[in-house]
């Protein structure tokens, strides 16, 4: 083993460089593999963005390479945290994929998606508010909350706090089982978000009297006692009806978007508006992403991303773009996931998939996920007419896509109608097949990523990330973690590599690296 040092590696890879994932070999025909190597402390978990581990760029500065933490909050659930996504992107022609429809979850016309240690559930507000869990094994959708949860609303979550298990529902937050927040004397809690060291949520009351407050209260897993309120940095929103549908952070910010487009961020200990809210206006913000140096705010009516980086945020015109042949009207982007080291986005109301390749800043059209109807542009949304004739909303009818959860090898999707509402049976006009496009999951598969759940540790930890003949390999603290095939064709060109710790696409990294290392060896196949 060779440790890091950047003219050493160098010389190794210019003599043993991995060109092919079927491994070109050495003089003596053994096949190299390349580890890169980090120990990183996180501190304290609290909630923060943890973001990138490294990124690697060849001599012609493509990023060829990278791993970290991803952050994202889609429309109803935030991801898990604590999954490690390493990829590779293999240089040449365009990226092939496929996708594959898993089993129905019979939930209906719409689900939306969530994860925690590695399991994916899907749930609907339909049914009761619904969840069901795949498993892989069985290949099917089992009827199972996720630990913790007695059941889950829009705006409920679940998520790992370091060691510990925080949980909201039915308006009560709970830590391990151990209740430390209440229901309200009067309204109800609802979308929580725990961040740099705050758990934030909206209280909301409806009728005689309504109002919503935001509220940041501090708490940390270790306190023994419940979330005192009295401590708590309460911000009344201008219009009492208002609610989010995302979450984020930027450096030391949190901020949340509401229905009605405020834009409000807690900082240094109190609220404030960035962008004022008006319930005369369409301004929605249905995903929020941390992504290299900035969050991404996916919109609607715009159907693009706009950029925040502390002060306000501005629109990226044509990111994504739409499909040819549909209305500029009325456009949402719903969804946004790193994956494979690029950004994916879902827009509304044609169900669009969209990849933007960060070599060139292009976005590349991964076609619809759904094949009915035929896009139009003599109309804004799908089957406008049947919604009028059934006495629904006229976009009753738009697709969406609504999760996007990387897991293992693969992107895993999911669809909905406008709403996450019943099937009835005098929805004749679609076809049993075409009407299981609704509410239905999809596995996207593109080689080059590998998404796992790490292990907690309070102190620093090792993780270990092996490109090798046709594997990718995730280890921490020497144990297998995870690991995915490379197809035989996939091409590298890892010569002249240079290697950026702390930084890449998922963000700045919070935390700070005690120790890294880059090392080529003899592959043990």
């Amino acid at each position: 083993m060779v440790k890091f040092r950047m003219d050493v590696l160098l010389l190794l890879l210019l003599i043993a460089t991995l060109i092919t994932a079927a491994g070109r070999a050495d003089d003596e025909g053994r096949p190299r593999e390349v580890t890169f190597a980090v120990e990183v402390d996180f501190g304290r978990d609290l909630g923060q963005s943890f973001g990138s581990l490294f990124e690697v760029q060849d001599a012609a500065g493509r990023v060829v390479a990278g791993a970290g933490f991803q952050d994202v909050y889609n429309t109803h659930f935030r991801n898990d945290r604590h999954v490690v996504q390493f990829f590779v992107r293999p240089s040449g022609q365009d990226p092939k994929f496929t996708i594959e429809r898993l089993p129905h979850p019979n939930l209906d016309c719409g689900v939306y998606l969530l994860d925690l240690d590695g399991r994916i559930y899907a749930w609907t507000a339909a049914h009761d508010n619904a969840v069901r869990r795949w498993d892989d094994a069985s290949r099917e959708w089992v009827s199972e909350l996720p630990p913790g949860v007695p059941g889950l609303r829009s705006g409920d979550g679940v998520m790992r706090l370091g060691s510990s298990l925080l949980t909201f529902a039915h308006d009560t937050a709970t830590c391990d089982g151990r209740v430390i927040l209440s229901p309200p004397a009067e309204g109800g809690y609802h979308n929580f978000y725990y961040a740099r060291g705050h758990l934030c949520f909206y209280h909301r009351k409806a009728g005689e009297g309504a109002f919503t407050h935001l509220y940041a209260c501090p708490w940390t897993p270790e306190e023994s006692g419940a979330v005192d309120l009295s401590r708590a940095v309460v911000f009344d929103t201008p219009y009492d009806r208002e609610t989010p549908f995302a979450w984020g952070q930027w450096q030391d910010q949190v901020l949340t978007v509401s229905n009605m487009g405020g834009i409000y961020v807690f900082e240094n200990g109190r609220w404030r508006t960035v962008l004022a809210p008006d319930d005369k206006t369409s301004y929605q913000v249905y995903s929020i992403l941390h992504w290299q140096d900035r969050l991404l705010l996916a919109q609607y009516p715009t159907g693009n991303v706009f950029a925040y980086q502390g002060a306000e945020a501005q629109r990226i015109d044509n990111w994504p773009p739409r499909l040819e042949g549909v209305s500029p009207s009325a456009r949402e982007c719903q969804t946004l996931s790193i994956y494979r080291g690029e950004m994916f986005a879902g827009v509304w109301p044609w169900a669009e998939l969209w990849r933007l390749d960060q070599d060139n800043q292009q976005w590349h059209s991964l076609g619809r996920m759904f094949t009915h109807p035929a896009t139009t542009d003599a109309f804004v949304h799908p089957y406008e007419r049947e919604a009028q004739e059934l006495g629904l909303v006229l976009n009753h009818w738009g697709q969406r896509v609504t999760g996007m959860i990387p897991q293992g090898g693969s992107l895993i999707l999911s669809t909905s109608a406008k709403g996450t509402v019943e099937w009835k049976e005098d929805y004749t006009f679609l076809t049993e097949a075409e009407r299981l496009e609704y509410g239905a999951v999809l596995r996207l598969t593109m080689p080059g990523n590998l998404a796992v759940p790490m292990k907690w540790h309070e102190r620093p930890t090792r993780f270990e990330f092996t490109i090798r003949p046709g594997k990718l390999e995730i280890r921490q603290e020497g144990d297998l973690l995870g690991a995915t095939d490379l197809p035989s064709d996939s091409v590298f060109d890892l010569s002249q590599l240079r290697v950026h710790w702390g930084r890449g696409v998922f963000g700045p990294l919070r935390g700070r690296i005690t120790h890294s290392e880059t090392f080529s060896t003899e592959s043990t196949e």
